[in-house]
């Protein structure tokens, strides 16, 4: 075992850590050709690629199987409540779930009951969803819209859902998200959930409490033996800090908020609309701060 002890690690980030909507995705919400082409290079090359995102199963697939890598993506989903493989045929392994606890589950049904308000239930690679009223269902086709997947099984009622188990996520859609935000907020067991204002801003997410996507990405890395210092992160937005906060260097989106760009270590000179991730990485390729993973390998 001394001659595998006494290879020095490879130096520099052998892992990208890619946000998808506002950060991966441009303002079609698709990858770019430059992206694809880089993303593709750098997989060839022995640099893994993952995504950290918000998004549920079937929203992330399509992106996956855009990417067309010969090795599996590993991906952290639902802002941390699981992780899982993906390879492009679109199989899913999962590595780790963390999904909102029963208790919670419960109250938010019944709150958006008494308030009028639409739910939807994660679990699977499909949304359940009851709608009620013409403005539910308008809710549901503009939900997927953005996410370019129709991925609703409209149903009578939740319990069809909660057979098939906890969800990953619970969204309470509505046009007042704040309206919204504060009502779980005050109804809610302080602690018992973790509330995150959607973007664009017509759903808050409720998660289990101890999920985000620095949490996601730290158990990511401890399943695929890679040091989150090797993480180069991307990302835009709030659910984006610890993950940012963990990864060894990170870049805040031109486009993102203000308390992202505060922790970043860097920030992009474009937006995600003018290839900020793809303009970064072929920077940090041709300086060669991206390594690979294989031991002996060089970094060109």
């Amino acid at each position: 075992g001394v001659v595998a002890s006494s290879l020095s690690p490879t130096m520099g980030y052998t892992m990208i850590a890619l946000d998808m909507d506002g950060t991966l995705l441009g303002a079609d919400h698709r990858i770019s050709s430059r992206a694809l082409g880089l993303l593709q290079k750098l997989s060839e090359e022995g640099v893994l690629i993952s995504l950290c995102t918000g998004r549920s199963t079937p929203a992330i697939l399509e992106h996956v199987s855009q990417l067309k890598l010969s090795c599996p993506i590993p991906v952290v989903a639902f802002n941390g409540a699981l992780g899982m493989s993906c390879t492009a045929d679109g199989q899913t392994v999962p590595l780790y779930t963390a999904p909102v606890p029963a208790e919670v589950v419960a109250a938010v049904l019944k709150l958006a009951d008494e308030n009028g308000l639409l739910v939807q239930y994660y679990v699977g690679d499909d949304i359940y969803v009851v709608c009620k009223t013409i403005a539910h269902r308008e809710l549901t086709y503009r939900y997927a819209g953005l996410i370019g997947v129709k991925a609703h099984v409209y149903v009578e009622s939740y319990d069809e859902a909660i057979a098939r188990g906890m969800p990953y996520k619970l969204l309470l859609m509505s046009n007042d998200v704040d309206a919204a935000y504060e009502l779980l907020h005050k109804e809610l067991p302080a602690g018992s959930a973790k509330l995150i204002r959607g973007t664009p801003p017509f759903f808050v997410e409720v998660l289990d409490p101890r999920v985000d996507k620095g949490v996601g990405l730290r158990r990511l890395c401890d399943a695929l033996g890679v040091e989150p210092a090797r993480v180069v992160a991307f990302g835009d937005g709030h659910n984006d800090l610890e993950f940012l906060q963990l990864a060894g260097l990170s870049y805040a989106m031109k486009n993102g908020g203000d308390a992202i760009k505060q922790v970043a270590t860097r920030v992009t000179e474009r937006s995600n609309a003018e290839d900020g991730v793809a303009i970064e990485l072929e920077r940090l390729w041709k300086q060669g701060a991206l390594g690979s993973r294989e031991p002996g390998s060089a970094v060109r």
